[in-house]
């Protein structure tokens, strides 16, 4: 009885060493996922690259609104991060680009494209049929920049 008890206990920690660096590599994959090709897609879509662009309470390449700065605030405080944005951090593509990955972190952890485009379209809580269109606008956009990367290093 001890010995099949410990050979069970053995395999279980043999299986663990086994699928553990999977687990492990997955959650490495999600916080080095690449989100560049989408923002430049809607960078594209949202305000041709112009860093000054505004559209009414939206600014600067990405056209983020006030209300998504204080919600990427949010999020870092409650994760104890000291850093916080300010408005004008929507005029710096950079800044721009910090305030999407943070706010994919949070809802979009599992880094799926499409719920990417929603949020950033509609908000967390966006509709598929309201979203589709723009979906289907950075997917486009997303392709000819992909060819034309690929053109280039020909």
């Amino acid at each position: 009885m001890k010995h099949s008890s410990k050979l069970r206990s053995l395999m279980l920690l043999s299986m663990l060493a086994l699928f553990l660096p999977l687990f492990a590599q997955d959650d490495k994959q999600k916080d080095t996922f690449d989100w560049n090709p989408v923002m430049d897609a809607i960078i594209q879509i949202e305000s041709r690259g112009i860093e000054t662009a505004r559209n009414g309470q939206y600014l600067g390449v990405l056209q983020i609104a006030p209300v998504l700065v204080r919600e990427c605030n949010d999020i870092m405080r409650s994760r104890g991060d000291s850093r916080r944005f300010t408005l004008n951090d929507r005029l710096s593509r950079q800044k721009s680009k910090e305030m999407f990955v943070t706010i994919m972190s949070k809802y979009n952890p599992e880094n799926d494209i499409d719920k990417a485009c929603r949020i950033w379209k509609m908000g967390i809580r966006y509709t598929i049929k309201g979203s589709q269109q723009f979906v289907n606008r950075v997917r486009s956009v997303m392709k000819q920049q992909a060819k034309q990367k690929a053109k280039s290093e020909e």
